[in-house]
């Protein structure tokens, strides 16, 4: 028969083994939780887009984790901003620096690829008066209208579909051209929308966007350089999805002149 304390001591032994791997059990599933909690994306924002001659302030939103290229990461482990306004960012808010109002560009997941602005000149105000003579812009040269091209518009290329539906979005999916005013708004659609926008040129004098875009032409989900590319006309006094320049009909005559097809 056991001594009842030698009993009572192997007791005490089994209850405090018990108590140490309980309590690192709970540790180890506290220190798994605290990781990912520590790789859980959040909101952040980076620096402040400034144009002197609007009365907007940008200001990027980005993801916390997109510096540590993690797997958590819903759209793209990818991140990068520079000067020329060439950058990934998952939205944009727009702040009034007149009065302090500020407004989101996208109201759903998307990836802001990049952005530009549409140039248009800056035209003197009363250029001359009634009797002919100069204006006092041209009296007095100090005041004169600068001809340095002013910002119009804003182009956005936008990936906002998972169009090879590999589960996230960059960019060997779509990226659809939208239009908006310098304070983000009236945002609008103008390439299709399982297109890639290429290039594009701004006529001022007809108000006309010209459009280089690639499309998904052997439906393979993929933009390759075996696909077709295509042109659109865009007017920006009514964006929308703009026209093809390149009807059936002149594809076909093309055909027959350059490569002999019947």
């Amino acid at each position: 028969m056991i001594n009842p304390k030698i009993l009572g001591k192997i007791t005490t032994t089994f209850a405090l083994i018990a108590i140490t791997l309980s309590c690192s059990s709970t540790k180890i599933v506290t220190q798994s939780q605290k990781k990912a909690e520590k790789l859980q994306p959040q909101v952040a924002y980076d620096n402040l887009i400034v144009d002197p001659e609007s009365e907007y302030i940008m200001i990027p939103v980005i993801l916390s984790s997109d510096e540590k290229k993690t797997e958590h990461n819903p759209i793209s482990s990818k991140l990068s901003f520079s000067s020329d306004h060439r950058m990934i960012g998952y939205n944009m808010i727009f702040y009034n620096k007149t009065n302090g109002q500020s407004n989101i560009l996208l109201n759903r997941k998307a990836l802001i690829s990049k952005f530009e602005y549409l140039l248009g000149k800056k035209k003197p105000e009363n250029p001359s008066n009634q009797n002919g003579q100069t204006s006092q812009a041209k009296q007095n040269p100090s005041k004169k209208v600068s001809s340095k091209p002013q910002n119009q518009l804003l182009l956005f290329h936008i990936i906002d579909s998972d169009t090879n539906a590999d589960g996230k979005l960059d960019d060997a999916d779509a990226i659809v051209g939208y239009l908006s005013n310098l304070g983000g708004k009236s945002l609008q659609a103008i390439t299709p929308p399982d297109t890639q926008l290429m290039s594009w040129v701004f006529d001022e004098k007809s108000g006309g966007i010209f459009v280089t875009i690639r499309k998904d032409s052997d439906g393979d989900r993929k933009f390759t350089e075996k696909d077709d590319m295509d042109f659109v006309r865009v007017n920006v006094s009514q964006p929308n999805i703009g026209k093809e320049m390149i009807d059936g009909k002149t594809r076909q005559e093309l055909q027959k002149i350059i490569l002999n097809s019947k």
